[in-house]
């Protein structure tokens, strides 16, 4: 990209990212489309060189970000959940503190941002790193939702995409803009590296920390709910067995209890379970005899028959009644006029005959009253309900968190549920900020860390040049010297392998001739042009160079030279070999790269084809028929279906 398109484009680029921040503002205001809309506006200052404008702006975007970061990173203990809401309201009434700030990680994102540019995208300040940061953190948020697909947070961490894109676009536009300034700055990318991994960590452990803290925090919440089932079922079971205690002891009289007996032996029942509003004697023709205690409600029952008052009651009573089995009924409107469950136990007399049942009126908004009572109100709401209907609730619905927890309950033969739903300031109050702070202190002690090495390299290189300056003709002699080398170790070797080439392999021939036997062997790589075609060039040159590197170290250990002779072909001279040690050689390196799992992008292993020529004779040798029999050699191995080595003979 030209020099002068740099700026253009960097300019078009805030533009776009100023007009979206204002439309995401007016569509759906947030203190987020706010910080872009005023960045974006910083960022335009700058490019029209007034730094003391964009520098006020970015302060004042900070300031804007500041009282939301410390919500996020102050304890409860100093700061409680309940301030900061009150604080939200006193400063936009019915506002929370989730409308005053942006999310965290859109937080921190637009604060590094601000300070790139307060630091005037020096890169000896830092601006390189901060920038990076923010576009890992966008990036971050871009994938955060996807990161726990089975929870749902608390907190929303991530903004909106629009807001991503819009600032995804503003960062774009700083780096366009900065590019020019950053480029050729020799300490930048050294300085770089260990900071962005610090970054790069510190993120990591803010997504596992947060995570694992807000499901030990919903695992504590549920707790609420379950400690209210434990003593539900301990209540229901104490009760059961307290009644069945109390029925029992009817069996050591002949005669049906009167008023006086029944309420004593009751007394202490009632007492302990004062969730039951009543304990009755009922006769075997459903009629209430006896009741406890002896409120108007309870003694205007006396004399009724529950088969005509309460019909709905029946199937639980006449099991009682006529077969001595319990009974329980559904949930019912009591006579008393409230929603409950009546247990019926059958009761005998000392000679076992069945005298009538006692029944157990139980409650639900009494028993809910017993067990909801010692709950905070403040920390949410908990229902009791059956098939849809509400049959108990206690707590605060106001402001709902995201967590519901529902448990089934057995009463008797009867299925009910339990809900609670933990209210979000309650939660918040609760939440560690320990992973905000780890990744605030990972992010500065990062960009601390940047600040030092560019420091220590920066003066490392004034020193270095001070104590060179005398040496720079030694310097130019060497540099000369290395590059004379580099120039010849490139005329005799291919630059792509590392091995020798065409030349340097025909000057070695011409040097050692005179052994003999002396053999030639070609090489040329099956289908090499699939690799090329499919996989692509880079692993093309990938296979080039394993295949250089083990024909080099195989036909080395038999004192010969192996070398790229063209394309995918290669060339091996072994001196002091006959052709059947020089067919072994070859086809050795042949099974070799067969075994180094180079596979075509069928997955099937890249083979390799072999013609083989030898000389015995103390003739001068021909070269140019060695290589023509080789290569006819090479061409009835690839005909013969390819991936062996064929010798070659060569003509009288």
């Amino acid at each position: 990209m030209p020099q002068w398109l740099f700026p253009r484009t960097a300019l078009s680029l805030t533009v776009v990212a100023l007009a979206s921040a204002t439309g995401l503002l007016l569509v759906s205001p947030s203190v987020t489309c706010l910080a872009l809309g005023l960045l974006s506006l910083a960022q335009l200052a700058a490019m029209r060189s007034a730094w003391r404008v964009a520098c006020l702006i970015a302060a004042a975007t900070l300031g804007l970000l500041t009282p939301g970061m410390m919500s996020y990173l102050l304890p409860e203990a100093w700061v409680a959940t309940t301030t900061w809401q009150s604080l939200a309201a006193r400063i936009l009434p019915g506002a929370t503190i989730e409308t005053l700030r942006a999310p965290l990680l859109a937080t921190v994102s637009l604060q590094l941002t601000a300070l790139a540019l307060i630091l005037r995208s020096r890169a000896r300040l830092g601006a390189p790193l901060l920038i990076i940061a923010a576009t890992l953190l966008i990036g971050l948020q871009a994938i955060e939702p996807a990161l726990h697909p089975d929870f749902i947070p608390l907190l929303h961490y991530a903004t909106v995409w629009p807001a991503l894109l819009v600032h995804a676009v503003l960062l774009l536009a700083h780096v366009v803009y900065a590019l020019p300034y950053w480029r050729g700055k020799q300490y930048l990318t050294t300085a770089l590296w260990l900071p962005l991994g610090l970054v790069i960590v510190s993120l990591l452990l803010w997504q596992q920390s947060h995570l694992q803290a807000e499901r030990t925090l919903h695992q504590r919440a549920e707790a609420r709910v379950q400690s209210v089932m434990t003593q539900l079922n301990r209540e229901l079971t104490d009760h059961l067995d307290a009644m069945r205690r109390f029925t029992r002891s009817w069996a050591l009289q002949t005669a049906p209890p009167d008023y006086r007996q029944w309420a004593h032996q009751a007394e202490g029942y009632q007492r302990d379970f004062d969730y039951l509003i009543n304990i009755a004697f009922i006769t075997p023709d459903s009629g209430i005899r006896q009741v406890y205690p002896a409120t108007p409600d309870n003694l205007s029952l006396l004399g009724l028959r529950l088969f005509d008052v309460q019909p709905a009651g029946r199937r639980a009573l006449e099991p009682a009644l006529r077969d001595n089995r319990e009974g329980s009924t559904d949930i019912i409107e009591l006579l008393q006029g409230e929603r409950g469950m009546i247990h019926y136990l059958p009761v005998m007399n000392a000679q076992q005959t069945h005298i009538g049942a006692t029944a157990i009126a139980l409650s639900f908004p009494l028993l809910a009253d017993t067990l909801f009572k010692p709950l905070p109100k403040a920390e949410g709401l908990i229902q009791w309900h059956a098939n849809g209907q509400i049959l108990a609730q206690h707590g605060d619905a106001t402001r709902p968190g995201p967590w519901t927890y529902h448990h089934r309950i057995a009463l008797g033969d009867k299925r009910l549920t339990l809900s609670d739903q933990p209210r979000r300031d309650h939660l918040l109050s609760q939440l560690p900020r320990l992973p905000t702070i780890s990744l605030v202190l990972g992010l500065a002690f990062a960009y601390l860390v940047y600040l030092v090495i560019y420091t220590l390299k920066q003066l490392g290189h004034h020193h270095r040049a001070m104590q060179h300056s005398n040496q720079s003709l030694q310097q130019e002699i060497r540099t000369r010297s290395e590059l004379q080398r580099e120039v010849e170790w490139l005329a005799r070797h291919d630059e792509l392998t590392g091995v020798a080439n065409r030349r340097y392999f025909l000057d070695h021939v011409s040097e050692h001739q005179d052994k003999r036997p002396l053999s030639l062997a070609l090489f040329d790589i099956d289908h090499f042009k699939r690799v090329n075609d499919q996989l692509g060039h880079l692993v093309g040159d990938d296979y080039l160079k394993r295949t250089a590197w083990l024909g080099e170290k195989l036909i080395g250990q038999h004192g010969g030279i192996f070398a790229r002779y063209g394309g995918e072909e290669f060339v091996a001279w072994l001196p002091g070999l006959d052709v059947e040690a020089a067919q072994r050689v070859a086809d050795t390196l042949r099974l070799q790269l067969a075994d180094a799992h180079l596979p075509h992008a069928d997955g099937n292993p890249i083979t390799l084809s072999a013609g083989v020529v030898s000389v015995n004779d103390p003739q001068p040798v021909d070269m140019t028929r060695m290589m023509q029999t080789a290569d006819e050699a090479l061409y009835y191995a690839k005909r013969a279906g390819r991936n062996r080595v064929v010798p070659g003979r060569l003509g009288g």
